[in-house]
C-alpha cells in the first residue's frame, strides 16, 4: 500500500501542475471584440529575430522567433491609432526552441510575407506599434505567389 502511495504522489502532483496547450483559433466575432484596432494593409517589410521567450514560463530553454511586420494601412475598420496611408509596426511570434518539448502556446498561426495583404486584429498602438492577437489575429487576404523556374 505504501508503494502505491509513493507512486501515486508524483502522478498526482504532475497531474495538478499548470498545463499549457495550443490556443484554439478565435472566431471573427471574438477577434473583433478583443481587438482595439482592426486594419487591412500591405506588408512592406518583414524582419525576424530569435530571442528568449517571454511567452513560455515552464522551466527549460525556450526561444521564440519574433516577427516585426511593417504594414502600410489600406483600411481601418476599428480603432483610431492608425489611419489609411500610415505605416505601422505589428509584432507577432512563433516558438523557435522548446526544451523540454512540452505542449505550449504556438504563437501566430500565419505570418504574412513581404508584398502580401492581410487583415490584422491588433492590441496596443503606442508609437504605432501593435501586437497581433494570437493565434489567428492575422488573416492573409492577398498572398504573393512565387513563380517557379
Amino acid at each position: 500500500m505504501k508503494t502505491i502511495a509513493l507512486l501515486a504522489a508524483p502522478a498526482f502532483l504532475f497531474g495538478t501542475a499548470p498545463v499549457h496547450a495550443a490556443e484554439a483559433p478565435k472566431s471573427t466575432d471574438t477577434l473583433a471584440t478583443q481587438a482595439s484596432q482592426i486594419v487591412r494593409g500591405k506588408v512592406l517589410e518583414l524582419a525576424t529575430k530569435v530571442e528568449k521567450s517571454t511567452n513560455e514560463s515552464f522551466p527549460g530553454v525556450h526561444k521564440d522567433t519574433i516577427y516585426t511586420i511593417t504594414v502600410e494601412v489600406e483600411n481601418v475598420s476599428k480603432g483610431s491609432h492608425a489611419a489609411k496611408g500610415e505605416t505601422i509596426t505589428v509584432r507577432a511570434w512563433q516558438p523557435h526552441t522548446r526544451k523540454p518539448n512540452l505542449p505550449a502556446r504556438q504563437g501566430h498561426a500565419t505570418i504574412p510575407r513581404k508584398g502580401e495583404t492581410a487583415t490584422f486584429y491588433l492590441t496596443g498602438g503606442e508609437a504605432k506599434t501593435f501586437t497581433a492577437i494570437t493565434p489567428n489575429g492575422i488573416r492573409i487576404e492577398k498572398a504573393v505567389i512565387e513563380k517557379t523556374p
